[in-house]
């Protein structure tokens, strides 16, 4: 049970840092893929969000939200055999 916990943790956590990381190319190429660019980029868009209104900003984060998870469920598909082997562990051949 607890091997089995420990494999749906590390996939679950596997997935939430690799659409982090899309998250993060996206950003970067919005910069042009260009370190300075991206850090000019970012200091712009966080200077609009702190004056904006709250409900622009609750938009900007439901849009960030939805991006997050979307590059989620597109992540766990692609990666979905590895969820089915860490749920059937091989717990009951007791390691033969």
């Amino acid at each position: 049970m607890a091997a089995g916990t420990l494999r749906l943790l590390g996939w679950l956590a596997v997935n939430a840092l690799a659409a982090a990381g899309i998250i993060a190319l996206a950003a970067f190429a919005l910069g042009s893929f260009s370190l300075p660019l991206t850090m000019a980029q970012l200091a712009n868009l966080t200077d609009r969000y702190v004056v904006a209104s709250g409900a622009r900003q609750d938009q900007f984060n439901h849009i960030v939200t939805l991006g997050f998870a979307a590059a989620f469920v597109a992540v766990s598909f692609f990666r979905r055999a590895g969820m089915v082997r860490a749920l059937t562990s091989p717990e009951n051949d007791h390691g033969q």
